[in-house]
């Protein structure tokens, strides 16, 4: 059983050498690249751009210098105009780049499939492209050096991430598969507390679970409460975070709407 991970509200934690998360609803990251600072999106207030920028010279001593999307949804991206005023350099997705068009704050450089962000002493941040299930703009980021992915809104703590449709469902499978075969310890995530390996494969055993058992229900003309009250959450995953409370939940719900096989 993956034991329960405990967790603080804006609480800022080393996740692996060089490498900086405050962990809450609403997540934000920073690497120290060793000739500079790299922020990992920019959350959905722009107040909270000072903020932010004085956490990364307190921890890393750095100057902030990039800023580097996972994807474009608008509470990832509201601090980039301030970021980029200030001199930080924005890089996302060629995907990002098409959806930003002419704002301020757009990418500055984008790439298509994977790219590269070197810093010194063999510290880096790999991206690559692995857009279709949650957002078209979805990037996961590998921090080798410091043995940290990010993954964004790839994983929800037990919520499916995307409409789960057979196409996106297959397209989450071979994410969820790809993400398994990085050598990482930790796995930052966009909202929530930090996680691991066993809790991706955790969560593609589960919705592998769901979508065998709903389908069938809502044949039989089951309502989604009827299918919750017959469904339970797994008793192994009920501390994850906020997944009792209405994810399990809503993920019937999600079936119920869009799976057809």
């Amino acid at each position: 059983m993956i034991q329960p991970v405990e967790w603080i509200e804006n609480e800022v934690i080393e996740a692996g050498p060089g490498v900086w998360m405050r962990v809450a609803i609403d997540n934000i990251a920073w690497c120290d690249l060793g000739n500079g600072a790299a922020v990992i999106d920019a959350l959905e207030d722009p107040a909270q751009a000072d903020v932010v920028r004085a956490l990364i010279k307190e921890t890393t001593g750095k100057d902030l210098k990039w800023i580097v999307q996972t994807h474009w949804d608008t509470d990832h991206i509201a601090c980039n105009p301030q970021w980029k005023r200030e001199g930080a350099i924005a890089i996302a997705h060629l995907s990002c780049a098409e959806s930003a068009e002419d704002w301020e704050g757009a990418p500055d450089i984008s790439y298509a499939d994977e790219a590269v962000l070197k810093g010194v002493d063999q510290k880096m941040i790999a991206m690559k492209w692995v857009g279709g299930t949650h957002t078209p703009w979805d990037t996961i980021l590998h921090f080798p050096h410091a043995r940290i992915l990010h993954i964004a809104d790839l994983f929800a703590w037990g919520l499916i991430p995307c409409k789960p449709t057979p196409q996106k469902i297959e397209r989450l499978r071979e994410i969820y598969d790809l993400i398994l075969t990085y050598d990482v310890e930790k796995i930052l995530c966009g909202h929530g507390p930090i996680l691991t390996p066993a809790h991706i494969a955790r969560m593609r055993e589960y919705f592998e679970e769901m979508l065998e058992a709903v389908p069938p229900l809502l044949a039989q003309g089951k309502s989604v409460e009827e299918i919750g009250a017959q469904i339970s959450p797994p008793e192994d995953m009920r501390h994850w975070w906020r997944f009792v409370d209405w994810k399990h939940e809503h993920n019937i719900k999600l079936i119920s709407q869009n799976w057809k096989s």
